[in-house]
């Protein structure tokens, strides 16, 4: 595992209730909390009327809108997990609402943080409406550094789908460019729906925090009275920790990790065996030359 890879793992830890869970963790493979409810961007699809019903079908209407209640309480929980990413020196790069999970509470989980760098990195493998190209200066071109422009740039395109119910410019079917230049050049979506949602979504398009930690200030002090109670569940990771090593130990993964897996016992007995058979092998191979 690399120093980054594992710095990011160290992400994943049991400090913050609104980044999934991690119970075990190797080389190649993560065993993480289970949330019933799955993918933000699921629940808002079963809101959303599409051509032929297909689920990447042009949006035809948004037949409901979510509870706001449940939107400022799930704000609250992306802006408290990115503020944590920042402090342990970091920007998630990915926010957008299929890294959205959703448990058996409905809170939010923060989860993929396979493009997660260090603070102040080019920002990659992104394009509008989750961020917006640099018109002016020596990144020209590019989408800056990773910083908390960037991840409250996301931010409020993630509120704005909440709200709205799609992403921005979605309902008139732009294409690809099109949208990247309106928002290079800052020509938003009219934000007319809900004023405390509409000005913090503004806020984060226009670059007004310098920090994660102020949005997420900023958004706690103004959503306090809109949001619903968090209700978290008690997991415990002890025994969701041997299940998954458990899991492991049956196979499900290579045979080598399951052999990692079992008791001092079982693979010094495995080892001796695999010893045996290749002196058998290795004797029987002497013998066929004295044959011949």
């Amino acid at each position: 595992m690399t120093e980054l890879m594992s710095r990011r793992c160290s992400i994943l830890t049991d400090s913050c209730p609104n980044i999934v869970e991690r119970f075990l963790i190797l080389p190649d493979h993560l065993f993480l909390s289970h949330c019933p409810n799955k993918a933000l961007e699921y629940r808002f699809r079963e809101h959303q009327e599409r051509e032929n019903g297909n689920f990447f079908g042009t949006l035809i209407r948004v037949k409901d809108y979510e509870d706001p209640a449940l939107i400022a309480q799930w704000i609250q929980q992306i802006i408290s997990a990115l503020e944590y990413v920042e402090k342990m020196g970091f920007c998630h790069n990915d926010i957008q609402t299929t890294n959205c999970l959703l448990d058996g509470s409905l809170n939010l989980k923060l989860t993929d943080f396979g493009r997660a760098t260090l603070i102040g990195q080019l920002l990659e493998y992104t394009f509008a409406p989750w961020a917006r190209q640099l018109t002016a200066g020596p990144l020209r071109g590019t989408y800056g550094l990773c910083s908390a422009r960037t991840e409250q740039f996301a931010v409020g395109t993630l509120l704005y789908y909440m709200v709205y119910g799609h992403e921005p410019y979605e309902d008139i079917s732009l294409d690809g460019p099109e949208l990247g230049r309106r928002f290079e050049n800052m020509e938003f979506p009219e934000l007319n729906r809900h004023e405390i949602f509409d000005g913090l979504i503004s806020a984060c398009w226009h670059d007004v925090y310098p920090i994660m930690a102020l949005v997420a200030y900023d958004f706690r002090r103004k959503t306090k009275d809109i949001a619903s109670v968090a209700e978290y569940e008690a997991i415990d990771r002890t025994k969701e920790k041997k299940a998954c090593e458990a899991l492991v130990r049956r196979g499900l993964l290579k045979p080598d990790l399951a052999l990692d897996f079992q008791p001092v016992w079982r693979r010094y007995l495995h080892a001796a065996r695999r010893t045996l058979i290749w002196w058998i092998l290795a004797g029987l191979s002497k013998r066929l030359r004295l044959w011949f």
